[in-house]
C-alpha cells in the first residue's frame, strides 16, 4: 500500500475518530457512521456511490468530485473551516490521533499544523484538501511521528 493511500485510510480514521468525539460526541464510530456522513456529503457534492465506496475502501479519489467529498466531510468535522483553512485545534488532534504516542515528541502535532496551516494551498477548496492531507503526511514523516496502524 502506498504512503498515500495508508495516509488517506489514516486521515478517514482520525476523522471519524475526531468526529465522534467532537462533532457528534454520543456517536459510536463505526462503517455507517462513516457512511452516513459520505451519503449526506454525497448529495452536496455530485459524488457518485462510487466516489461514496472509494472513500469507504480507502481508496485514492480518483475524481475531482470524490476530493470534493472527502473537502465535505472534513469541513462537518470541523477539521476545514468554511474558507477552505485547516482549523488549527481540530487538526492537531487528527495529527494525535494518526500517530502513535511519543512523550519525547509531544510537540511534533503542533508543529506538522503549523507548517501545513501555512502551506499556500488552490482555491478550491476539494483541492486544498487533498494538499492538506499530502502536507501532513510529509509533515509526520519529516518529524519523526509514525503513522498509528489501524
Amino acid at each position: 500500500m502506498s504512503h498515500l493511500v495508508h495516509l488517506t485510510v489514516l486521515l478517514m480514521v482520525g476523522i471519524l475518530c475526531l468526529g465522534a468525539t467532537s462533532a457528534k460526541p454520543h456517536e459510536e464510530i463505526n462503517r455507517d457512521h462513516a457512511a452516513e456522513l459520505a451519503n449526506e456529503c454525497k448529495a452536496e457534492t455530485g459524488a457518485t456511490d462510487e466516489d461514496v465506496e472509494q472513500l469507504m475502501s480507502h481508496d485514492l479519489p480518483e475524481r475531482h468530485e470524490a476530493k470534493c467529498l472527502r473537502a465535505c466531510v472534513m469541513k462537518k468535522l470541523q477539521i476545514m473551516d468554511e474558507s477552505g483553512k485547516l482549523n488549527k485545534e481540530h487538526a492537531i488532534e487528527l495529527v494525535k490521533v494518526m500517530s502513535k504516542h511519543d512523550a519525547e515528541k509531544e510537540d511534533a502535532p503542533a508543529e506538522v499544523v503549523a507548517k501545513c496551516e501555512a502551506i499556500e494551498t488552490p482555491e478550491d477548496h476539494c483541492d486544498a484538501a487533498f494538499a492538506y492531507e499530502e502536507c501532513i503526511y510529509e509533515q509526520m514523516k519529516e518529524h519523526g511521528l509514525e503513522l498509528e496502524e489501524h
